[in-house]
């Protein structure tokens, strides 16, 4: 029953999104599940909405010159969102929980380090491109891009400052890390 809350969570976030800010506490939340699926559940719903938000506040900008206070508001939560699944990452916890929210950061960082491609290969409203620092680069009203990616940087630290204590970690744990890293590498 949980799984289709959090399906149905995500699937209104991403379909009527100015209304997002008010189911985003939830997948805070849920975060803090004890049952780890649910937690897990909250991290990917999450990560959709992290990703989405952040290509809608670019191109909102980009098409419009601002970008809707409603808007801010919500990637004010998705950054307390990213805070939170990040502390997870860090934290004692559950495995799997762990595992989900390492591929989180994984995604954080493949979304704020460089690469060649530019705004301009984004070509149309609705694509399912990814979203990319570059598209930054002429400037925006509160993404700054260097900071965010400072910030991918750090998290690219923590990921390899947890395979150098691979020994202090649970097994699926490296994997994960291993896993990433060797994404991130790929990029």
């Amino acid at each position: 029953m949980w799984a289709l809350f959090m399906r149905t969570i995500e699937d209104i976030g991403l379909k009527a999104m100015e209304h997002s800010s008010i189911l985003v506490p939830v997948l805070l939340a849920f975060l803090r599940d004890g049952d780890s699926r649910v937690a897990g559940k909250s991290i990917v719903c999450g990560t959709n909405f992290f990703c989405r938000v952040l290509e809608e506040i670019t191109m909102q900008f980009r098409w419009h010159g601002k970008v809707e206070r409603w808007l801010e508001e919500l990637w004010t939560w998705m950054v307390r969102f990213k805070d939170a699944v990040f502390a997870i990452a860090l934290e004692p916890g559950l495995v799997g929980t762990k595992l989900l929210a390492l591929k989180f950061l994984e995604t954080h960082v493949l979304l704020f380090t460089s690469d060649s491609n530019d705004f301009e290969n984004f070509t149309k409203e609705g694509s399912k491109q990814t979203f990319n620092i570059s598209w930054l680069s002429g400037g925006h009203p509160f993404l700054d891009p260097v900071s965010l990616t400072s910030e991918a940087n750090r998290m690219l630290g923590t990921l390899m400052d947890l395979l150098q204590s691979a020994c202090n970690l649970p097994g699926s744990v490296i994997i994960t890390v291993v896993n990433c890293l060797n994404s991130l590498c790929r990029e």
